[in-house]
C-alpha cells in the first residue's frame, strides 16, 4: 500500500482499509497532524461489528459479521 492509498475516508481524517490478510486498518489523526495507525485481525473487527450492530453482539451475529468481511472464524 502506498500513502497515496490510506483506503476509505469516513470523515475528519478517518481511513479505514481491509487488508489482504482480512485485517482492518485504521488511521485516524492525531494531536500534531499525523496520523496514528491501528490495525484489527479479522476476527476483531468482525466482534465489533457485531457489538455495535443493533441486535448486539452473539455468536450468530459475530459470525454474519465475519461470513460478510469474507472470513471464516478462527478455531482454537
Amino acid at each position: 500500500m502506498t500513502i497515496e492509498d490510506k483506503g476509505f475516508h469516513a470523515h475528519s481524517g478517518w481511513y479505514f482499509r481491509r487488508e489482504d490478510d482480512g485485517s482492518v486498518r485504521i488511521l485516524a489523526p492525531d494531536s500534531i497532524g499525523t496520523h496514528q495507525r491501528v490495525d484489527f485481525d479479522a476476527n476483531t473487527w468482525a466482534s465489533i461489528v457485531a457489538s455495535v450492530s443493533s441486535s448486539g453482539e452473539s455468536g450468530d451475529t459475530f459470525r454474519a459479521a465475519l461470513a460478510f468481511h469474507g472470513e471464516t472464524p478462527a478455531t482454537t
